[in-house]
């Protein structure tokens, strides 16, 4: 007698049915999975700023209470590739790559800490300083001749409302590594008159990792503005030494980036001084009652 086996094939309905159920699956953990991606990346990204700021803020204490600029102009060196915040900074870390090659500019190989962990692959220069706190060695209207000094947590009255450090634009075509972040009024402002400093309009607009970066773009800043990578959110590292994450469109700049005294040029000229800006009737009053 011939045995009966007990297994038997799946049916056409049962096989549709198992099909379905998986794909129901999928559907419910892929975008949990890619969500996990994104924390995962986002508390790495923190974590990054969380060091360079304190390794920031251990230089200063051995400069007399001074960051280091933005770029430092050295004769062994194009002038396109001076030695940066990064590496002045960098012995206080001591994580990861903190400079792109100067010899031949290669994009890739800033690494470790220094790179934000959501840049694009062809990104550089993931983090970007506040250019008005660590200035450029000079500003390239007046000449050399106008060096231009840092400041440090003793000069800024709010320094847990001051930021210090977020992410930038990609800057795929930028040569040189002393791009800091962009301070000006104007672009925080949404390039506009009356500036709106905050919601989609204001220096949120810049958002975006594929517009042309070259410098001398009159209203594409992308590369010098901060990127909200996070599920419309960024990191941001601030004076006093904390981190933390900030909505897009929330970063006001008469909040967070202006600061008394606060000046980008060493001029006497009207535009060198932002203090008017915040006076009554001017377009920072409503942001700071």
């Amino acid at each position: 007698m011939k045995p009966t086996s007990s297994i038997r094939a799946f049916t056409l309905i049962e096989l549709l049915v198992v099909i379905a159920i998986i794909a129901i699956l999928a559907a419910i953990l892929f975008p949990v999975f890619a969500q996990a991606k994104v924390a995962a990346k986002k508390t790495q990204d923190l974590s990054n700023i969380k060091q360079i700021n304190l390794g920031i803020m251990m230089y200063s204490n051995d400069y007399d209470d001074l960051f280091p600029r933005n770029d430092y102009i050295v004769p062994e060196r194009p002038s396109w590739a001076a030695f940066t915040w990064r590496e002045a900074s960098a012995p206080y870390i001591k994580s990861g790559t903190p400079n792109v090659s100067w010899v031949n500019n290669q994009p890739l190989a800033m690494e470790g800490i220094w790179k934000s962990p959501s840049e694009p692959s062809n990104g550089r220069y993931g983090y970007g300083v506040h250019r008005g706190l660590m200035p450029n060695q000079f500003d390239w209207e007046f000449g050399d001749q106008y060096v231009i000094s840092s400041r440090g947590q003793s000069s800024i009255d709010k320094i847990a409302e001051t930021y210090l450090i977020t992410t930038t634009g990609i800057n795929p075509d930028w040569g040189s590594a002393a791009l800091g972040m962009e301070v000006a009024w104007w672009w925080w402002g949404g390039a506009q008159w009356p500036p709106v400093f905050g919601g989609p309009t204001s220096g949120a607009k810049w958002d975006n990792d594929t517009a042309p970066c070259s410098w001398g773009g009159p209203t594409n800043p992308s590369c010098a503005m901060p990127r909200y990578r996070y599920t419309e959110s960024a990191n941001v590292g601030w004076v006093d030494g904390h981190a933390k994450n900030i909505k897009k469109g929330a970063f006001n700049w008469c909040k967070y980036v202006y600061t008394p005294g606060f000046s980008e040029r060493p001029s006497a000229s009207s535009d060198a001084n932002y203090d008017w800006i915040v006076g009554p009737g001017q377009p920072c009053e409503p942001y700071l009652k």
